[in-house]
């Protein structure tokens, strides 16, 4: 199926269809023939205007090149309907086969090459015009070949044969073929003539005008000399009307003149005529496609200006065009609302709305502090870039209002600090408790000495009476110590409440909000991986937080000497609890260190305290979970694993972790 011909016509579906369709064309290439059968040599299909054979064509075009034999039929039948089977049947069969042939070829050519608007473009109208001249010569040679070599006709007519029947061929195909393939849009054709009409009437009076010059005026051998002014009316309608118009007044001379001449005996006026029809078809079908073409490039060229301007005008920031000096040209909305502007911005300049600009570059972007009108100050980011030709010389300058992002900024920051400040508190609790179990034992023993102490003594006649009362403050000094201890333990060590909730992805998003740059700055690609629905876990926001942050960096620590580093963060589901990993592509723990990984003070930082990872594993403890090391199978680097009881859906507390 050729590419024109399915996209204009819907090609039919149904066996009943297709040879409905194939009758109609036969009945049609028939009366064709008939119309135009005048001034035949020898009565062979040899006429110097052959409409059949832009019928064809769009009928080859149309269903595809395979239904070639319909043609052919077409062809024999006319040969023994209007010609009277002049010649040889077997000549007439071969004739028939070789039409049909040449332009199913054809047609499978150019479906294959021209697109839906195969007559419109420039390019696509060289290349129907090219192979319609090719494919008709091929035709006309091979036809009147065929009668010369089966001797029904004289080889001193072969080049005359030939010059008609290719000029009738080509000249049918130009005229008749797009015009019957775009019947289809004969409706937004009608359409485009509402309210023109003036001008089709004007245009088709000067059309009658320059056909009555040609045949209504008697100047016997002189008669095609006025058929050069018929250009002039040709050119106007291709101008107005595209490639479709050029041709509809192509055909309307060609009527006119196969009407005026069909009774004519001689021969030369018809096909002197026919050959000077061929230019004027191919002039009108070549301007009228530049002309469609032209149009088409200025509708799309409007749309995309107007589609643009919507942008523009719709888009959230500002956006200014400014002369090379800086003078202001155009401002969409958000422009004159964030400027106070109104709508005439040609008397505002650049160094007035922003004081500190400097247009150093061709492209760059920087945040300084912008003024409005009213002398109202904010901070923005501007990024701008300069325009060049076709464009007016000049800048394009895009203006964010700063004010919101710079506080979002500083409150990052602030919960930042807040963090860090906690886990240097929980830094301190983990010190603290690992002081209190260290110390704890000693302080046992120290009692139990000073008891026995007490005891000796006490038995010992020669006793200093003060040395039981100092024994005895002694014991219940170090009493006292380790119960401070103790307390202090318990303190820092404190359980979370059964009531807890925290969103493991809120989590996730804080953590990476806090991080800030440093992934990028190090050159790291730190990314959150996770279902589209993850439940609630029975846990502290903050600990687990912290316990996140802790985690991811450490793992960008892992990474500093790195190059294209990742790091993943995991979220998934796995029998009631929910499992956050934080995965890195480096080289993981190796296996020496791993019987003491979550010790406390065992660090391989030069400057760490070796407290990062106890302190994690508690907190994550205290909340019913736990925290796991294992080889990533994602990064092939670690990955440390936080397993958390999830949620009940209808659990509702007021320590929800929001801080």
């Amino acid at each position: 199926m050729s590419t024109i011909a399915s996209r204009l016509f819907p090609a039919p579906t149904s066996a009943t269809a297709r040879i409905v369709l194939a009758a109609i064309y036969a009945f049609s290439y028939v009366a064709l023939d008939w119309i135009s059968y005048f001034q035949p040599i020898l009565k062979l299909g040899i006429t110097p205007w052959n409409p059949q054979a832009g019928l064809t064509f769009a009928y080859l075009l149309w269903v595809g090149p395979r239904w070639g034999l319909v043609t052919a039929a077409a062809a024999f039948t006319a040969e023994l309907l209007v010609r009277g089977a002049p010649a040889n049947p077997l000549l007439l069969v071969m004739s028939s086969l070789w039409i049909a042939g040449c332009y199913a070829g054809a047609a499978a050519v150019l479906g294959a090459q021209v697109a839906n608007r195969a007559t419109l473009g420039l390019l696509p109208a060289v290349k129907f015009a090219a192979i319609a001249v090719l494919a008709s010569l091929l035709v006309a040679s091979g036809y009147v070949a065929l009668f010369v070599a089966g001797h029904a006709l004289p080889g001193a007519a072969a080049a005359g044969g030939v010059l008609r029947y290719w000029v009738g061929d080509v000249n049918g195909i130009l005229m008749l073929t797009p015009l019957l393939l775009y019947l289809r849009q004969g409706g937004r054709g009608f359409a485009a003539l509402s309210g023109r009409w003036p001008e089709v009437l004007a245009q088709l009076a000067t059309l009658a005008l320059f056909v009555w010059l040609l045949f209504g005026i008697d100047v016997s051998d002189d008669r095609l000399r006025f058929f050069y002014p018929l250009f002039v009316p040709v050119i106007w309608i291709a101008v107005r009307w595209g490639a479709l118009g050029a041709l509809v007044a192509a055909l309307a001379i060609q009527l006119g003149i196969a009407i005026a001449l069909h009774d004519a005996v001689t021969e030369a006026p018809l096909i002197d005529l026919q050959i000077l029809m061929l230019s004027l078809e191919l002039t009108g079908l070549l301007l009228g496609a530049v002309v469609t073409e032209r149009a088409s490039a200025l509708h799309r060229l409007a749309a995309g200006e107007a589609e643009l301007r919507a942008v523009l005008s719709a888009a959230p920031d500002a956006v200014i065009t400014a002369d090379p000096v800086g003078t202001l040209r155009t401002g969409n909305l958000a422009a004159n609302q964030l400027f106070g502007m109104d709508s005439e911005v040609a008397a505002v300049s650049l160094h007035q709305l922003l004081p500190g600009l400097q247009l150093d570059t061709d492209n760059s972007r920087r945040t300084l502090t912008a003024t409005r009108l009213d002398g109202g100050q904010f901070p923005a980011d501007v990024a701008w870039v300069s325009l060049d030709p076709p464009a007016h010389p000049g800048w394009l300058l895009i203006v964010r209002d700063a004010t919101e992002r710079l506080r979002a900024q500083n409150e990052a920051q602030e919960r930042d600090r807040v963090m860090a400040r906690a886990m240097r508190f929980a830094v301190a609790g983990e010190l603290a408790s690992s002081l209190a179990h260290e110390l704890n034992q000693p302080i046992t023993a120290l009692v139990s000495y000073l008891r026995a102490s007490q005891i000796m003594a006490a038995a010992g006649s020669d006793a200093d009476d003060r040395l039981a009362g100092t024994l005895t403050k002694a014991s219940n000094e170090a009493i006292r110590a380790a119960q401070v201890l103790h307390r202090l333990r318990d303190f820092y060590q404190g359980s979370t409440s059964p009531s807890a909730r925290a969103d493991v992805l809120q989590c996730c998003a804080s953590v990476v909000e806090l991080l800030g740059n440093r992934p990028q700055k190090q050159g790291v690609q730190l990314s959150i991986e996770s279902p589209v629905a993850v439940p609630a876990v029975q846990a502290d926001r903050i600990q687990v937080e912290m316990v996140l942050h802790n985690l991811i960096s450490n793992a960008l620590d892992a990474l500093s000497a790195t190059e294209a580093g990742k790091v993943l963060v995991t979220v998934s589901k796995d029998s009631g609890r929910v499992l956050i990993g934080v995965h890195d592509s480096g080289t993981g723990v190796s296996e020496d260190a791993l019987p003491q990984l979550f010790e406390p003070f065992n660090t391989t930082k030069p400057d760490g305290m070796g407290l990062g990872l106890a302190i994690s594993r508690n907190l994550v403890r205290a909340n019913g979970g736990d925290l796991l090391y294992r080889r990533s199978s994602r990064l092939g680097g670690a990955c440390f694993e936080m397993q958390l009881d999830a949620a009940p859906r209808n659990t509702t507390s007021p320590q929800s972790g929001e801080a």
